[in-house]
Formats: C-alpha cells, sequence, structure tokens
C-alpha cells in the first residue's frame, strides 16, 4: 500500500518526535510505502498555552536550522521512502493574510487564510494520484492510533474521508465542527478536501463566526451535499499537541 503523508504550515515541533507518528503508521499496516510532501513555513513558531490535558511540553530538545536538507535527512532517516517540499517566507503569509475573507477573532486577526493557503499550495505543486491513501497531519501532534489496513481496504474504493472521533479534547464530532490535525482520505477527495482557500468567501459567508474546526467542518458538509464524499468515517487517532 502506498501512502503520502502530507504537512504544511510551521514546523513547531516536527523534529520532537514525529518520527513516532510513523512507526505507528508502519505498525498497522504491514508492508506500506510512505513518502512525505510539505510545505512549510521559514519558522517554527513554537509555543502556546499548556492548560490543556492534550498538551504536552517538549523538554529540552535541539531545533536544527530549517532548511530542505534538514527536512529531508530526518524523514528519510526515520523511515520515509521519498521526500518532496519547499519552504517559504513569512513575508508570504502576511501577504495572504492581507486579502483573508474570515472575520477577525477576538484576539486580533484571523490567521486561517494561513493555513488553507498552505493546504491548497501542496495541492496545488505536490499532488497527484499515484496513492492510496492520503494523510493530512499537523507536525506538533502525535497520536496513538491509526486506521488498520482491514479498514483501509474497506474505503479505499468510495470517496472516503477519515476524521478525528474528536473535533477538541473531549468534544465528539457530531457533524458539525472538525478536527483539523489530522485526517485520512482516499484519491478522489483529498484534492477538494484541500481547497478550501479556493473557497473562503463561499465558506466566510455560510457562517457568524469563523475559526479552524467550523470553517473545515462547513466545507466538508459542502463537499457531502455535491457528492464529493459519499463515504464519512470517525476514528480515534488520539491525538496531542506538542508545544
Amino acid at each position: 500500500m502506498r501512502i503520502c503523508l502530507f504537512l504544511s504550515g510551521h514546523i513547531r515541533t516536527l523534529f520532537y518526535k514525529f518520527h513516532e507518528n510513523i512507526e505507528l503508521i508502519k505498525s498497522k499496516i504491514d508492508d506500506c510505502e510512505i513518502d512525505v510532501v510539505y510545505s512549510f513555513w521559514d519558522d517554527y513558531s513554537i509555543g502556546g498555552r499548556l492548560n490543556d490535558p492534550w498538551h504536552i511540553k517538549s523538554d529540552n530538545f535541539k531545533q536544527p536550522e530549517i532548511s530542505i536538507e534538514t527536512l529531508t535527512d530526518y524523514f528519510l532517516s526515520n523511515g520515509i521512502r521519498n521526500v518532496k517540499g519547499e519552504i517559504e517566507s513569512t513575508k508570504i503569509m502576511d501577504k495572504v493574510l492581507l486579502d483573508t475573507k474570515f472575520l477577525p477573532e477576538k484576539s486580533g486577526r484571523n490567521v486561517l487564510s494561513s493555513q488553507y493557503y498552505k493546504k491548497n499550495r501542496i495541492v496545488q505543486k505536490y499532488f497527484n494520484d499515484d496513492y492510496d491513501f492520503y494523510v493530512q497531519i499537523r507536525s506538533d501532534i502525535t497520536i496513538d492510533d491509526f486506521p488498520t489496513v482491514d479498514l483501509i481496504n474497506s474505503i479505499i474504493d468510495k470517496k472516503s474521508l477519515v476524521v478525528s472521533k474528536y473535533y477538541w479534547y473531549n468534544e465528539p464530532y457530531i457533524g458539525t465542527d472538525c478536527n483539523e490535525m489530522i485526517n485520512c482520505s482516499t484519491r478522489n477527495v483529498f484534492k477538494e478536501l484541500n481547497e478550501i482557500y479556493l473557497n473562503e468567501e463561499k465558506i466566510s459567508k455560510q457562517l457568524d463566526y469563523h475559526y479552524g474546526e467550523k470553517v473545515t467542518g462547513k466545507h466538508i458538509l459542502n463537499m457531502i451535499q455535491s457528492g464529493s464524499i459519499d463515504n464519512l468515517c470517525v476514528f480515534d487517532f488520539g491525538f496531542r499537541v506538542i508545544r
């Protein structure tokens, strides 16, 4: 089975223990080949609150220089077959945010557009349909479980999307707000799933309040209603964020 991991945005705590996610996926799917595709910004942006039970503190780990070579070496040395990607300046992010269609947050500007720009950037620059299964995953999370090969084989011929059982730490997904940290999809779903950036104006008009889980959830509902997704599965990845 050929699997592609897609990572985008800030590198954050990738080098701390992301390799454990790779090991877990390989333990669940025997004889799989995993490639990595990424589009990162040129800074780490490590930080954020640690007061939630699903946050883990990264202790005493060295942050290597951000470069294509460093990322390639890291992934290849941890069992990845092929690596492709790019690193963009955060100056581009600032330009993207000037044109955002999303309402400002209480704390200031809404940065969602930079996230969706990066996901769409991967689709536009690197997407191909050579893989059996596509995994969108944040660089700063760790997961405790992953779909088995039997589950994947049962959905692989459909327009399938696998989302987290919880959109927040202990808040279950009920068809609206959806977790953005990890999802899995088949080739006929992945591309459109990551085109929120091209549909910002439409989605922003459909919602009264704009935050990531709500925007992603609305985009998925739009895809279901249009027939772009015909098989939605819920799975408990047991995700936690490493700060």
